[in-house]
């Protein structure tokens, strides 16, 4: 049984369409013959006839389509091509917008409308589709280009979104560089104030150090002539001066040929002031702001010596008691027919007012007398200097005042085979013997004069020949 087709969505004319429309146009033509035959009694045959020959000419429409014709104009109430042009006109209407088009102007419509889209979307529609199959391939593509579309503006809102939180973003930065840069300017503007204020200031001190440097180059011509004035006086009395080292050296020399050595040694350092005849205690006119000490010794001197008068004094002192000025002193010895007298001189040399004469000892020392070697002799000897006022200096130089010398090492001879521990310190004993040597000689040549260990305890007022372990 035929069926009412549904009405189409839309789409090109088909080879079906377009033998619907024949059937349509052919079923129309029998129904306005049948009318006319129905109508005209004479014209029956005729119509009959012409009938036939339409009918031999239009044909007979399939049978589903025939079948449908008939119930539809049945249903209607009209004729078969009443309802198939009915159905053309409506789909000219759906296809082309127009009920009057022909299915050549649709055809040539659709022919050139098809080519258009099968030209535009390449693999999407073929020249070749139907028009519904071309409708809904291109439904298709139009619902996944939406569904892109959709996705698109959904990734495009999320993008305007991202845009705005970085343009928010951009802003808050955008001001706060603003804001960081207008505070730049202002600190630039106030460096640049300070800047020139400082510069103002510096190019002031140029100019000031300037015309102090001019002033100071005038002042250092003025003191180059001065300088070169004074150079050629003092060139003058360079010159003078040379002469007179030459004249003074020449003196030297003649005063060193009648050098004393023994008016050195008795140099005076102080005086008696008082002598009670017949008492063992006298007073010098030394105390104790001139440095001296309880205990310390000085051999006394005739005011006036004979030349040639030995070494050893008349009699010798030991200090009591101290005053500020003067000295009450112990007479620990005498020398019978020279009693000590007022005016008498006291010397000892490890003593001077003043200053600290300076000593060089060396040798061995035999102190106590006992014609043994003291180990500790040097030592001893050094300390009697300190303890009365000198130093002791390791080396000899223009500055020393004193040699002090003991017993010169003895050499002993090697045996033959002996160690080698014996042949080193004979070796060592050799060289401490030539250094002993040429320190005398070197003292005697610059003039310093050389004592020995009964000299130098004579002169630091040793009375006598007993042990100095108590001094």
């Amino acid at each position: 049984m035929a069926v009412r087709p549904a009405a189409a969505r839309g789409g090109g004319l088909t080879g079906l369409h377009y033998g619907l429309i024949a059937f349509v146009v052919v079923s129309v033509a029998s129904l306005g013959g049948l009318i006319f035959l129905l109508t005209g009694v004479k014209e029956v045959t005729q119509r009959a006839a012409n009938a036939e020959r339409r009918l031999e000419r239009y044909g007979t429409p399939p049978a589903p389509v025939g079948s449908y014709y008939e119930n539809e104009a049945s249903a209607r109430n009209a004729s078969v091509f009443a309802v198939m042009g009915d159905d053309l006109g409506r789909m000219a209407q759906l296809i082309a917008g127009t009920k009057d088009a022909v299915r050549v102007a649709l055809d040539q419509q659709a022919g050139a409308l098809m080519g258009q889209i099968a030209a535009g979307k390449p693999g999407v529609v073929s020249i070749d589709d139907p028009l519904l199959t071309a409708i809904r391939k291109l439904d298709e593509r139009l619902t996944e280009e939406m569904n892109a579309n959709r996705a698109n503006q959904a990734a495009l809102a999320e993008k305007e979104a991202a845009i705005e939180s970085l343009t928010r973003q951009l802003k808050s930065v955008r001001d706060q560089f603003e804001q960081q840069m207008g505070q730049l300017k202002t600190a630039l503007g106030q460096a640049q104030d300070e800047f020139s204020k400082r510069l103002a200031e510096k190019e002031t001190q140029l100019a000031e150090l300037q015309s102090t440097l001019e002033s100071r180059e005038q002042q250092l011509q003025q003191f180059k002539r001065e300088g070169d004035q004074e150079k050629r006086e003092l060139k003058l009395q360079l010159d003078r001066k040379d002469s007179q080292i030459v004249t003074l050296q020449q003196q030297v020399q003649e005063q060193k040929r009648g050098f004393d050595a023994e008016a050195i040694l008795k140099k005076a350092d102080g005086r008696i002031l008082r002598a009670i005849p017949g008492s063992d205690v006298v007073y010098i006119n030394l105390g104790g702001r001139d440095g001296i000490r309880v205990g310390m010794g000085f051999e006394v001197y005739p005011q006036l010596s004979a030349p040639g008068a030995p070494l050893r004094g008349k009699g010798s002192l030991e200090v009591a008691t101290l005053m500020d000025d003067t000295a009450e002193c112990r007479v620990v010895r005498t020398t019978p027919g020279q009693p000590i007298v007022e005016g008498d001189i006291v010397v000892n040399i490890a003593y001077e007012q003043n200053r600290k004469p300076k000593f060089v000892a060396r040798g061995d020392f035999d102190l106590n007398y006992d014609g043994q070697i003291d180990v500790d002799g040097a030592e001893r000897v050094a300390a009697l200097i300190r303890q009365w006022g000198g130093a002791v200096v390791p080396e000899l130089d223009e500055t020393v005042d004193f040699v002090v010398i003991g017993v010169a090492p003895r050499v002993d001879e090697v045996a033959p085979g002996a160690s080698e521990v014996v042949r080193d310190q004979a070796e060592r004993k050799k060289l401490e013997l030539s250094q002993f040597r040429q320190l005398i000689d070197q003292a005697r040549a610059m003039y310093i004069p050389v004592i020995t260990q009964n000299q130098f305890l004579f002169l630091t007022g040793y009375a006598g020949q007993t042990s100095l372990r108590g001094r």
